[in-house]
């Protein structure tokens, strides 16, 4: 388990703003957290020293991909089943979003992407052909997702156990 790591209100917006755009200059940030920018380096030096900022992913537009489904899947299995084959096989024949091994209903979810409902119904016949596999649900989301960090609350309330 991490340490939990104090962050000032500064912090806070800085991380709001790299998360919205990573590539936004420390000129900018300074100026919209009303700070200078050395001071905006240095801040950002730090939340690296403390392993809040660990580097920058980028996010492919998905709209480029003409993906017309999302879909979640719950998968469950065997327990004689290898959850590795079961995830290398999510890797190599569906556009694999979030692979994660869970506990409760599924052993596994996915989230995935499919060109439509043809190309995700193939991928979920591959998926209970596995050997071992005894059910796979799916769920198909309404809207297409968005990465939206506007309201995530970054800065952890004085009192609440971080877990």
């Amino acid at each position: 388990m991490h340490p939990k790591i104090d962050i000032d209100a500064i912090d806070n917006q800085i991380l709001h703003l790299l998360l919205n755009d990573a590539r936004m200059s420390l000129k900018e940030i300074a100026k919209e957290c009303g700070i200078s920018a050395v001071s905006v380096f240095h801040r950002i030096a730090h939340l690296k020293e403390l392993g809040v900022i660990t580097g920058v992913k980028h996010f492919t537009r998905l709209e480029v991909y003409h993906f017309e489904i999302v879909a979640f899947i719950g998968i469950r299995a065997d327990n004689n089943v290898s959850a590795d084959e079961i995830l290398r096989f999510l890797k190599e024949h569906t556009c694999l979003v979030e692979p994660s091994l869970s506990i409760g209903k599924y052993d596994i979810h996915a989230l995935i992407y499919a060109d439509d409902d043809v190309n995700l119904n193939e991928r979920v016949n591959m998926i209970k052909k596995i050997v071992g596999v005894q059910k796979v649900d799916v769920y198909v989301w309404a809207y297409k997702p968005k990465i939206n960090c506007d309201k995530l609350d970054l800065k952890p309330k004085k009192g609440e156990s971080s877990g």
